[in-house]
């Protein structure tokens, strides 16, 4: 019997191109975001592969958007075998910078969303894993970041609600386990994605001239143009597709996955490095500081 997978955030970026390529091997994929109206990406990618999916609105900060959705996929499926908790954005500033309402909106998104999300699938994927003949069949997986497992200065919201998505993940992949639902957290570093250009949000007083940080606003500013510019160490996201393909079909997971080359440079660094040296490294690329 077919998987049937749940993802969310699928306008763009990692959850357009999984849905795409998960729906072109014969899943039944029901491919969810905020605005429908932003479909079209997705379509044409789905045309690109001669193939078709379930395109359904859900807001990951609405309780009720999210139970219209797996209402949906219970009446029509019965099951969910796959949850990829996509939904998410980043936004730029130093913590000073930063208004409370910035942060939270973040977290709401990044952290809560995937909570909220999770919280209303669990009971029909639950029913779904003890149908299953293979155990472990059934997976949540958490698409994460690199930053959720080394901070960088001016992305400290962002890398903050990655932190906590990290701990809940890991808590809930011992919760799940008995029921037999593997949870996998997936950490991309830097991939050619609207949410490094179109999708990416700053800091509103992080642009005031008068700002402590502003010197280093400009730089990490100048630091993304040239990113962008160049493409120098971003990923393809299909990529990424890929290994969210490897998860879903791999009988056993680990817990983390780091996806692309700047990601595993940079945990690798922070993994095996005293940190005072880590430390001076990314204030000197940064920040420009020699410490």
């Amino acid at each position: 019997m077919k998987k049937t997978i749940l993802i969310t955030g699928c306008s763009s970026g990692f959850g357009m191109i999984s849905a795409a390529r998960l729906s072109s091997l014969g899943y039944t994929v029901y491919a969810s975001m905020r605005d429908l109206s932003k479909k079209n990406d997705l379509k044409v990618e789905l045309d690109r592969r001669n193939t078709s999916c379930h395109m359904i609105e859900l807001d990951v900060c609405n309780d009720e958007s999210i139970q219209r959705s797996i209402d949906t996929i219970t009446d029509k499926e019965g099951k969910l075998d796959i949850l990829i908790n996509n939904a998410g954005y980043g936004i730029g500033g130093f913590f000073e910078d930063l208004s409370e309402k910035e942060i939270r909106d973040q977290f709401e998104t990044n952290f809560f969303g995937v909570q909220k999300v999770t919280r209303i699938a669990l009971p029909l994927m639950r029913k779904t894993a003890m149908k299953s003949e293979d155990i472990f069949s059934t997976k949540i997986v958490n698409v994460s970041s690199a930053q959720g497992r080394s901070a960088l200065p001016g992305l400290g919201a962002y890398g903050s609600s990655k932190f906590a998505l990290e701990g809940f993940s890991e808590g809930l992949h011992f919760e799940l386990y008995p029921f037999g639902i593997e949870v996998v957290l997936l950490e991309p570093g830097t991939f050619s994605t609207k949410a490094i250009d179109d999708n990416s949000k700053e800091a509103k007083s992080g642009l005031n001239a008068q700002s402590p940080y502003i010197e280093f606003t400009n730089r990490l500013k100048d630091l993304h143009t040239k990113i962008l510019d160049t493409r120098r160490g971003v990923g393809d996201p299909e990529d990424v597709a890929i290994i969210i393909e490897k998860i879903i079909k791999r009988k056993k997971n680990k817990l983390r996955y780091l996806a692309g080359a700047q990601a595993k440079i940079r945990v690798g660094l922070r993994s095996i490095l005293p940190f005072n040296w880590f430390s001076k490294i990314i204030l000197k690329i940064t920040m420009g500081i020699s410490k």
